[in-house]
Parts: C-alpha cells; sequence; structure tokens
C-alpha cells in the first residue's frame, strides 16, 4: 500500500514549504523550459522578477495551498515567451521551487472516450504542451498531459467513467499568468497559482 497521508498532515507539510523558504521569497519568470530539478542551475532568460508579500501564501486548508496578494512586475525585464518560474530565498540565490508557466485554454473534445480510455481528440490541439495540468467532467484528478498530436491528447491517468463528445477541457501549467508573450518594460501578472499536498 501507498504512504497516505492525513489532510491535516498534507496541509502541515504545504506550509512547512513556505516557512522553509521564507518571507520575502523572490520569483523569477524564464523562457524555456524548466531546469530538471530546482538543484540545477538556471536556464532561460529572465523575463520578469517578482518580489513576494512578506506573506505570499495563504493557510493551508484541505490539502492545498493558493497564493496571497498581488504578484506583479510593474516593467517586465525582458521579451520573450513565458515558460517557466522558480521561487528562490530572500537573497535570490537558493531556487526552492519551480514549474511551468504560461496561459491556460480550454477546448472541446471532438469525440467520445470511452471509459477507461485516457486518449482525448480535438478539432486542434493548439497551445497544449507536454506537462499541462488537465481538468474537466470525465477526467480524473490529477491527469497531465504525457503526450500530444494536432488532433490528440494523452493523459497520465484513464478516465473511469470517459469523457463526452462536446466536453469542455481546461489545460492549465502550474502557475496561470495574463500574458505569455510579454515585452519588456510592460506590467506583469500572475494571475493563479496553487498547489496540493501529495499522498491523499
Amino acid at each position: 500500500m501507498a504512504l497516505q497521508l492525513s489532510v491535516g498532515a498534507r496541509d502541515g507539510g504545504l506550509d512547512a514549504i513556505e516557512t522553509t523558504i521564507g518571507a520575502s521569497a523572490i520569483l523569477r519568470i524564464w523562457s524555456g523550459a524548466p531546469p530538471a530539478t530546482c538543484a540545477a542551475a538556471d536556464t532561460g532568460t529572465v523575463i520578469a522578477t517578482l518580489n513576494l508579500p512578506s506573506d505570499w501564501m495563504a493557510a493551508a486548508s484541505g490539502g492545498t495551498k493558493a497564493f496571497l496578494g498581488t504578484w506583479q512586475d510593474v516593467s517586465a525585464d525582458a521579451s520573450g515567451t513565458v515558460g517557466h518560474w522558480r521561487v528562490y530565498d530572500a537573497a535570490g540565490t537558493t531556487c526552492h521551487m519551480q514549474g511551468t508557466a504560461g496561459q491556460s485554454i480550454t477546448l472541446a473534445t471532438s469525440a467520445l472516450t470511452a471509459a477507461n480510455g485516457n486518449v482525448l481528440t480535438f478539432a486542434a490541439t493548439t497551445g497544449v504542451v507536454v506537462g499541462m495540468n488537465v481538468s474537466g467532467t470525465g477526467v480524473p484528478a490529477g491527469a497531465v498531459v504525457a503526450a500530444v498530436t494536432g488532433t490528440t491528447v494523452t493523459l497520465s491517468r484513464t478516465s473511469t467513467a470517459g469523457v463526452a463528445s462536446g466536453a469542455s477541457i481546461a489545460f492549465a501549467y502550474d502557475m496561470a499568468v495574463d500574458n505569455a508573450s510579454v515585452v519588456a518594460g510592460q506590467q506583469f501578472n500572475v494571475s493563479g497559482f496553487t498547489w496540493t499536498g501529495g499522498n491523499a
């Protein structure tokens, strides 16, 4: 049996992450794919630098933790396409968290996915990339994009009930931003960021 945690234990673990990183953390938005691990060197171009509020995440509740306050860079550092983010300590030297970033999209399926299937069909999959989080009626919790073609998306988990044709399916990055294509000097905003503790 896999290790399971209570909601309280997950909440405690999530709050401990914020405590470890510390107050006044720094968020940098980068172009390109994230490095293999937080310990790996930075890659890409820094598009925006955000000095996060002193208390930058809400207290964990129900096994999830959401961002607090306004996460904004009033003048982006460079032009480019957003690819990933990294959160550093207040000194800006140690990376403690990272993930993908971009604008979320919603697409309607164009065919039925039968029960216990994991391939969704669309008229087109423009904007969908491997690793995006997937949600919608029939999509299992925690599913991510495992593979993508011009018209299909393979989920990391199978759908027990199946997914109907015409269903609205949302594809989201770990961190949602207002603009994926950024021009140096423009205002840059994070519009959504929540993380969930594992081993429920």
